[in-house]
Protein backbone atom coordinates (compact mmCIF):
# COMPACT_ATOMS: atom_id res chain seq x y z
CA UNK A 1 0.00 0.00 0.00
CA UNK A 2 1.62 3.65 -1.11
CA UNK A 3 1.99 5.67 1.70
CA UNK A 4 -0.28 8.45 0.24
CA UNK A 5 -3.22 5.67 -0.01
CA UNK A 6 -2.57 4.66 3.36
CA UNK A 7 -3.51 8.74 5.01
CA UNK A 8 -6.44 8.65 2.76
CA UNK A 9 -7.50 5.50 4.14
CA UNK A 10 -7.62 7.37 7.39
CA UNK A 11 -9.94 10.12 7.35
CA UNK A 12 -10.95 9.68 10.75
CA UNK A 13 -7.21 9.95 12.34
CA UNK A 14 -7.74 11.35 16.17
CA UNK A 15 -4.55 12.29 18.29
CA UNK A 16 -4.01 8.85 19.57
CA UNK A 17 -5.61 5.40 18.47
CA UNK A 18 -8.93 4.44 20.78
CA UNK A 19 -8.27 0.64 19.12
CA UNK A 20 -5.06 -0.06 20.94
CA UNK A 21 -6.58 1.10 24.18
CA UNK A 22 -5.82 4.50 23.86
CA UNK A 23 -1.87 3.85 23.20
CA UNK A 24 0.21 6.71 21.57
CA UNK A 25 0.87 6.31 17.72
CA UNK A 26 4.92 6.73 18.26
CA UNK A 27 4.63 3.98 20.78
CA UNK A 28 3.08 1.49 18.15
CA UNK A 29 5.37 3.04 15.58
CA UNK A 30 8.25 1.86 17.59
CA UNK A 31 6.59 -1.46 18.23
CA UNK A 32 6.30 -2.21 14.45
CA UNK A 33 10.08 -1.46 14.56
CA UNK A 34 10.76 -3.72 16.64
CA UNK A 35 8.44 -6.45 14.70
CA UNK A 36 10.24 -5.35 11.47
CA UNK A 37 14.10 -5.52 13.03
CA UNK A 38 13.09 -9.30 14.40
CA UNK A 39 11.97 -10.05 11.00
CA UNK A 40 15.05 -8.57 9.20
CA UNK A 41 17.14 -10.51 11.68
CA UNK A 42 15.47 -13.76 11.21
CA UNK A 43 16.14 -13.45 7.71
CA UNK A 44 19.37 -13.43 7.79
CA UNK A 45 19.44 -16.35 9.88
CA UNK A 46 17.52 -18.32 7.88
CA UNK A 47 19.45 -17.30 5.23
CA UNK A 48 23.29 -19.03 6.78
CA UNK A 49 20.83 -21.56 7.88
CA UNK A 50 20.70 -20.64 11.69
CA UNK A 51 17.99 -22.22 12.66
CA UNK A 52 17.86 -21.62 16.23
CA UNK A 53 18.53 -17.98 15.59
CA UNK A 54 15.91 -17.49 13.37
CA UNK A 55 13.25 -19.12 16.09
CA UNK A 56 14.52 -16.36 18.55
CA UNK A 57 13.79 -13.70 15.83
CA UNK A 58 10.41 -15.01 15.47
CA UNK A 59 9.32 -15.52 19.15
CA UNK A 60 10.46 -12.16 19.16
CA UNK A 61 8.57 -10.65 16.71
CA UNK A 62 5.47 -12.91 17.45
CA UNK A 63 5.44 -11.50 20.94
CA UNK A 64 5.36 -8.10 20.03
CA UNK A 65 2.34 -8.83 17.74
CA UNK A 66 0.61 -10.88 20.46
CA UNK A 67 1.22 -7.92 22.52
CA UNK A 68 -0.64 -5.39 20.00
CA UNK A 69 -3.35 -7.24 19.57
CA UNK A 70 -3.70 -7.61 23.26
CA UNK A 71 -4.05 -3.94 23.27
CA UNK A 72 -6.72 -3.75 21.42
CA UNK A 73 -9.80 -1.91 22.51
CA UNK A 74 -12.95 -3.55 21.35
CA UNK A 75 -14.83 -1.30 23.02
CA UNK A 76 -13.87 2.25 21.78
CA UNK A 77 -12.22 0.89 18.72
CA UNK A 78 -14.97 -0.23 16.40
CA UNK A 79 -14.74 -0.86 13.45
CA UNK A 80 -11.07 -0.56 13.24
CA UNK A 81 -10.59 -2.72 16.12
CA UNK A 82 -12.06 -5.98 14.09
CA UNK A 83 -9.46 -5.05 11.37
CA UNK A 84 -6.88 -4.50 13.15
CA UNK A 85 -7.93 -7.79 15.19
CA UNK A 86 -7.93 -10.26 11.59
CA UNK A 87 -4.84 -8.15 10.44
CA UNK A 88 -2.19 -9.11 13.36
CA UNK A 89 -4.03 -12.82 12.96
CA UNK A 90 -3.38 -13.24 9.64
CA UNK A 91 0.12 -11.69 9.81
CA UNK A 92 1.04 -14.46 12.36
CA UNK A 93 -0.70 -17.10 10.24
CA UNK A 94 2.07 -15.97 7.55
CA UNK A 95 4.63 -15.63 9.46
CA UNK A 96 4.36 -19.17 10.42
CA UNK A 97 4.04 -20.64 7.22
CA UNK A 98 7.42 -18.26 6.26
CA UNK A 99 9.35 -19.63 9.45
CA UNK A 100 7.99 -23.26 9.24
CA UNK A 101 9.31 -23.97 5.25
CA UNK A 102 11.53 -21.38 5.92
CA UNK A 103 10.04 -19.32 2.67
CA UNK A 104 12.42 -15.96 2.24
CA UNK A 105 10.11 -14.75 0.20
CA UNK A 106 7.00 -14.97 2.04
CA UNK A 107 9.09 -13.23 4.65
CA UNK A 108 9.85 -10.41 2.60
CA UNK A 109 6.31 -10.22 1.76
CA UNK A 110 5.33 -10.03 5.58
CA UNK A 111 8.21 -7.75 6.33
CA UNK A 112 7.13 -5.40 3.29
CA UNK A 113 3.42 -5.33 4.69
CA UNK A 114 4.19 -4.51 8.27
CA UNK A 115 6.78 -1.67 6.78
CA UNK A 116 3.89 -0.24 4.88
CA UNK A 117 1.25 -0.77 8.54
CA UNK A 118 4.73 1.07 10.35
CA UNK A 119 4.65 4.32 7.64
CA UNK A 120 1.15 4.76 8.46
CA UNK A 121 1.36 4.85 12.46
CA UNK A 122 4.60 6.93 11.33
CA UNK A 123 2.56 9.59 9.57
CA UNK A 124 0.19 9.34 12.58
CA UNK A 125 2.87 10.24 15.13
CA UNK A 126 3.91 12.72 13.09
CA UNK A 127 0.13 14.83 12.72
CA UNK A 128 -0.57 13.45 16.67
CA UNK A 129 2.66 15.88 17.19
CA UNK A 130 1.83 18.45 15.21
CA UNK A 131 -2.16 18.75 16.22
CA UNK A 132 -5.51 17.39 15.47
CA UNK A 133 -4.83 16.43 11.28
CA UNK A 134 -8.61 16.04 10.69
CA UNK A 135 -11.57 18.23 11.83
CA UNK A 136 -14.60 16.08 13.90
CA UNK A 137 -18.13 16.03 12.66
CA UNK A 138 -19.99 17.40 15.44
CA UNK A 139 -22.80 14.75 14.60
CA UNK A 140 -19.97 11.69 14.66
CA UNK A 141 -18.81 13.30 17.92
CA UNK A 142 -19.85 10.76 20.41
CA UNK A 143 -18.06 8.48 18.61
CA UNK A 144 -14.92 7.77 20.16
CA UNK A 145 -13.76 4.76 17.92
CA UNK A 146 -11.27 6.13 15.80
CA UNK A 147 -8.01 3.84 14.57
CA UNK A 148 -5.46 5.87 12.11
CA UNK A 149 -4.34 2.08 10.46
CA UNK A 150 -5.47 -1.41 9.75
CA UNK A 151 -9.04 -1.04 7.93
CA UNK A 152 -7.00 -0.64 4.54
CA UNK A 153 -4.73 -3.52 5.74
CA UNK A 154 -6.70 -5.97 7.08
CA UNK A 155 -8.93 -5.39 4.89
CA UNK A 156 -7.23 -7.12 2.30
CA UNK A 157 -7.36 -10.43 4.09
Amino acid sequence: MAPNAALKAYQSITKESMAHGGKGAELVTMLYDGIIESLVKAQGHIERKEWRESGHQFARAFTIIAGLRETIDFDRGQPVADDLFRFYNALTAQLIKAQSRRDLELLKSCIDMVTDVRGSWSQLALQSASGPAVTVNPAESTRTATAPIGAAVAAAF
